[in-house]
């Protein structure tokens, strides 16, 4: 186990966090279980380095919306329907610190407060969608919005119920800066027009990577994210091989 060890539950799975904020409660650490996540708390200061894959932009401070159709609905982007085997280009915008990803071919094409929505259907708009709803729903301040309107599965009502409850009882649960983990690469497990499964592996500030199983499912014309009853188990990775490096900071 590294040095940056996950809290454990009852349930024998690991907790993504181990920030200080997060610790402060045993009931919150227990629900964390059902939470599958992009971008994980931890403690020690931001890397200072640049992990920005060939063809990535620099982080921006914050995100813009590229426009909806006058409807409300989602435009329609023409992003590649193969899975890429290289980094696809983007404009790294900033999330309470944590850099997301954002393109016109292949989404967010629509960003209203928190929720970042309309995701090219394809492997690459079902990459964006998870690295940009993976980090909403754990750091934006309307997270509850993040999380009922783009993610499903059985663990969704038990996280906004016990989210909700423990900050009641807490002043703050915002990550400051250099508490959070970054994107610094993937690869698809596996894709189809309906579900795709994909790994993202998180770099922290001490150097440690750690990869993550995240699903996403085509519904209602967007990807979401599903929020599993008990979360896939996250795993240290010496280094990137076989994932393709991809990042904004």
């Amino acid at each position: 186990m590294s040095e940056r060890s996950s809290a454990r539950t009852d349930g024998g799975q690991s907790s993504p966090f181990s920030s200080r904020m997060w610790q402060a409660s045993g009931l919150f650490l227990a629900v964390l279980v059902v939470m599958g996540v992009v971008v994980v708390l931890t403690t020690g200061d931001r890397s200072s380095s640049n992990d920005a894959a060939p063809g990535s932009g620099a982080a921006s401070s914050s995100p813009s919306s590229p426009g909806a159709g006058a409807d409300g609905g989602c435009p329609e982007l023409a992003a590649s329907g193969s899975v890429p085997r290289t980094a696809p280009a983007a404009e790294w915008q900033l999330v309470r610190s944590a850099a997301v990803p954002v393109s016109k071919e292949a989404g967010p094409a629509v960003v209203e407060g928190d929720v970042a929505r309309c995701y090219a259907h394809s492997p690459t708009g079902a990459l964006f969608a998870a690295a940009q709803i993976g980090t909403r729903y754990l750091v934006a301040d309307d997270w509850q919005t993040v999380v009922k309107e783009q993610t499903y599965g059985d663990g969704q009502q038990l996280l906004l119920e016990k989210r909700a409850e423990f900050e009641k009882s807490q002043p703050s649960v915002a990550p400051v800066p250099g508490e959070l983990g970054q994107i610094a690469g993937f690869q698809y497990v596996t894709y189809t027009p309906d579900t795709a499964v994909l790994q993202v592996v998180t770099r922290f500030g001490s150097g440690v990577l750690q990869a993550s199983t995240l699903t996403l499912r085509w519904q209602g014309g967007d990807w979401q994210l599903e929020i599993p009853a008990v979360s896939p188990p996250q795993r240290t990775v010496d280094d990137l091989s076989g994932y393709v490096p991809w990042g904004g900071v």
